[in-house]
């Protein structure tokens, strides 16, 4: 019994390796995919909700002390993002469905000092990035966008396959993966730089249990986020209306015309 898990692990790697290229993939995005867990439980995955902690290190201000604040996320199929982070003194809400997304921003100790702001085609084309990065577990982009393999290459001592994942122009998401074993090493979107660290598994899929993302400020000091999380769910119910932009956001509606007088 000693030697049966090597071969079970090879022909589950061979398997996943011959799904990606019959799909047109990378053939290491189907090893990526294998890593994570089942295809068929990756498929079957309509929402997942994180809850965990956020902390900021802003290289800029090294006296200062870290920002701290709690993190809650949920990703919906197809395209719907609610992101809760709450700090010491504010809270924010940021909110995709669609092609709509804004931004809520609340004081926490007077819920009338507010903020509400329509995100730009940018920002929301950024965010739509973000959310199928997270829901589609590398599977390409759900008919948008372009993946494309760049090669082998080393990081952190571990021999590499970079993919690139273009969403739009600007948005691309360079993954490293290791191509012995499908694990994400490192991902790169413009000036910033993510690792995963440790993990949590439900219901068979894995999850990091913490994310650090490292970005080149202007002055050439980094900012430095690290998300710890505490909690993953799957497809959990989501409240009605969650995704639902409040009035006073939504952008404002052409007038018709008026009649041409004496019509």
């Amino acid at each position: 019994m000693g030697g049966m898990p090597k071969p079970l692990k090879i022909a589950a790697c061979a398997l996943a390796l011959s799904a990606a290229a019959a799909m047109g993939e990378p053939a290491v995005v189907g090893l990526a995919r294998s890593y994570l867990g089942p295809d068929s439980t990756l498929e079957g995955v309509t929402s997942i909700h994180l809850v965990g902690t956020l902390e900021r290190v802003d290289g800029d201000h090294p006296q200062a002390a870290p920002a701290r604040g709690t993190l809650d996320v949920i990703f919906q199929k197809p395209l719907r993002q609610h992101l809760v982070m709450r700090s010491e003194k504010t809270t924010l809400t940021t909110v995709l469905d669609g092609y709509d997304a804004w931004d809520y921003l609340v004081d926490n100790a007077d819920a009338s000092r507010y903020e509400l702001k329509w995100l730009s085609a940018g920002d929301t084309k950024t965010l739509r990035a973000n959310t199928l990065e997270n829901l589609y577990f590398f599977h390409g982009l759900s008919g948008a966008g372009a993946v494309e393999d760049k090669g082998p290459v080393t990081i952190d001592g571990v021999a590499c396959e970079r993919v690139d994942f273009t969403h739009a122009r600007g948005v691309v998401y360079e993954r490293y993966f290791d191509r012995d074993t499908g694990r994400l090493v490192l991902t790169v979107r413009g000036a910033e730089s993510i690792r995963e660290s440790g993990e949590i598994v439900v219901d068979g899929v894995r999850f990091a249990r913490t994310i650090v993302s490292v970005t080149k400020m202007p002055s050439g000091k980094d900012l430095v986020s690290t998300v710890t999380f505490t909690k993953v769910t799957l497809n959990e119910p989501v409240a009605p209306g969650l995704f639902a932009a409040p009035s006073a956001v939504r952008p404002a509606q052409p007038r018709p015309a008026p009649a041409p007088a004496g019509k």
